[in-house]
Formats: structure tokens, C-alpha cells, sequence
């Protein structure tokens, strides 16, 4: 009886490895998980989750698809859902290459960090994307996002002060990359969910300010920030007008800071940069988040604030020391 299990083991394993082997010839990307897990046959089926997915990929872009034909054979519902969301906006291909991989341990499984990817639909600088992609603990796909930059994320991790801020900002990270692929697949219910109903939105925006000067008498136009606040539903229903407007759309978040309050531990914040690119419109400017940890299980946005990084002629108007930060507000509990 124990021989038959291991003999049924074994076959198992060839299997998965033969079909990963054939996989190449599909996608002509070869995807392998090096570290981080020491199960043989669960690397082996997380491999093959990762391969079926980029040749599908593949698979509908070849064809023009409008659509992504994926399995639940490796992938959740909810993950399949939100994939086709982000197909709708661009297809994605992965490029050919052979890809070595490390596992991260998640609080609900696993994860896999820097999947290449292009957006079709994107401008050519704006091509090339990396993915998040979150497993089971059965090795079954069940979350992809794009992924911040694998170098910043592991000096934002290496800064951790103890396992619980260690897990605070993996699990800050993942919420980052998941706020910011809700934008690229105009996930309104995720942005929804991930805000406070009572959270705090500020929004800068340039305006030319006739100013005189003191030598001359003559009078000249300067760039002057002025913000505007807005209600959570007065930002969604701003949102789902965009939404509507564009053809594509690409959020990209770079220069990631995150700092933990010094007085209430649960309370986070985090500073980036972001640039927007829609069609027929684009920025750059200074987004900060304020996220509380108050309930462990459902982290909330309570601060959202964004401020123009330039003027439309090119010139500074933020500064990296003028962009809000947690001292910037007072919290009441």
C-alpha cells in the first residue's frame, strides 16, 4: 500500500513536470519557483498555474481577443473576474524568456513576485509591467495585481522593526498594488471597499494666480495649488465618470515610502509618487495614504490626499518636503 502511494506520487510529479517541459513550446516562456518552497509537487503545481495562465495570455492575444479564456482548473472565480476586468482595458502577453522565480509566505498562502508582462494597449515606455500573483495554499491562483518595483519592495520589507510590522507591511504592499490595479481595470466596488465611508480625500489642482510686481508695476501669472476636499462618494462618482471617458488607462505608483505612526502603531502611512496615463489625458503628482490597522482583518484608506507634482509648463509646484505626510493630520478615536 505505501509502495502504490509513492508509486502514484511519482507518476504525479512526472506528469507536472513533463506538462511545464511542453509548456515552453506554447508561450516560449519557461516559468521556475527556485526558493522560498521547499514542496516538491506544490512548486511543481504553482509552476503550472503560472504557465497556463501566460499562454493563455498569449493564446487571446495572438487571436485578437477581446476577451481571456481562463480555467478554474488554476485560478479562483473572483481572480478570473478581475483579470478580465484588466483585459478589457489592455491585452496582456508575457515575453519569452526563462524566468527564475522566488515563493513568498502570505498570511493566506502564497505568493510570487515579478512576472513580466506587456500591455498591448499602452504607449511603448509604458509597455512593460511586472505581476503579483497570489496562490492558495492549494498552489490555485487566486489574486493577480501589478507589482511595484521587486527592488523597492524588498527594501521597504528589509525595514521592518518586528514580525507584526513585518506583516502590516506585506500586507500593505499587496493593498498598494491592488488599489492601483483597481484603477487600471476601473474596479469602483474594490476603491470602494478599501475606503472609510468618513475618509478624508484631498485632491490639489493648478491654477494661474495674477501676481504684481514691486519693480516693474507689471503684473504676472504664477502656478498656485489650491485643494479641494471631497466626500467618498463624491470621489467615486468622479471616478465612474473617468471610468466612462477613457479607452485606456494605466496608474503607475513609484518612489513608495511607508512609515508607521509613531503614537498609534496600527496607523500607517504611505507616500508615492503616481503617474496617470489615459487616453487624451496625463499626470504625475504626490499621492499620500493614511491606513489603519484599528480592524486587523479590513484595513481602511481614512486619508487619501494627491498633489500635482509640475504645471503644464514643466515647472515644480510640489515639493518632495511639501507633500502630506501622517503629522499633517490628527487623529480622533
Amino acid at each position: 500500500m505505501y509502495q502504490l502511494k509513492l508509486l502514484r506520487k511519482s507518476c504525479m510529479l512526472l506528469i507536472l513536470s513533463l506538462w511545464t517541459v511542453t509548456g515552453l513550446a506554447a508561450s516560449g516562456t519557461s516559468i521556475k519557483i527556485v526558493e522560498g518552497l521547499d514542496n516538491e509537487e506544490l512548486r511543481l503545481v504553482m509552476e503550472e498555474s503560472l504557465m497556463n495562465m501566460v499562454d493563455d495570455f498569449q493564446k487571446a492575444a495572438d487571436a485578437g481577443a477581446k476577451n481571456v479564456k481562463l480555467s478554474k482548473d488554476y485560478m479562483t472565480s473572483d481572480a478570473i473576474d478581475d483579470v478580465k476586468l484588466i483585459w478589457k482595458s489592455s491585452a496582456m502577453t508575457c515575453p519569452p524568456m526563462n524566468l527564475k522565480c522566488r515563493c513568498l509566505h502570505t498570511s493566506t498562502g502564497y505568493q510570487v513576485r515579478g512576472i513580466p508582462i506587456d500591455m498591448v494597449e499602452a504607449d511603448e515606455n509604458e509597455r512593460r509591467q511586472e505581476l503579483t500573483v497570489d496562490f492558495t495554499p492549494q498552489g490555485i491562483i487566486n489574486n493577480v495585481s501589478i507589482s511595484i518595483d521587486l527592488h523597492r519592495y524588498e527594501e521597504l520589507m528589509a525595514e521592518k522593526t518586528s514580525d507584526l510590522d513585518y506583516a502590516r507591511r506585506q500586507i500593505i504592499i499587496n493593498f498598494v498594488e491592488n488599489f492601483r490595479t483597481a484603477y487600471n481595470r476601473r474596479d469602483l466596488k474594490l476603491i470602494n471597499s478599501v475606503f472609510s465611508d468618513k475618509a478624508l480625500i484631498i485632491t490639489g489642482k493648478v491654477l494661474l494666480e495674477k501676481v504684481n510686481s514691486d519693480t516693474d508695476r507689471m503684473s504676472r501669472l504664477e502656478s498656485k495649488v489650491v485643494y479641494i476636499k471631497h466626500t467618498k462618494q463624491e470621489y467615486l462618482r468622479r471616478l465612474q465618470n473617468i471610468f466612462k471617458s477613457v479607452k485606456y488607462l494605466n496608474v503607475k505608483f513609484e518612489d513608495i515610502e511607508i512609515v508607521q505612526h509613531p503614537k498609534y502603531d496600527d496607523v500607517y502611512g504611505v507616500t508615492l509618487k503616481q503617474y496617470w496615463h489615459s487616453s487624451g489625458y496625463s499626470d504625475e503628482g504626490y499621492l499620500f495614504l493614511m491606513v489603519d490597522f484599528h480592524d486587523t482583518d479590513n484595513p481602511l484608506i481614512q486619508v487619501r490626499t494627491w498633489q500635482p507634482y509640475k504645471n503644464n509648463k514643466g515647472e515644480v509646484v510640489t515639493k518632495r518636503e511639501e507633500v502630506f505626510h501622517l503629522g499633517s493630520f490628527n487623529i480622533v478615536r
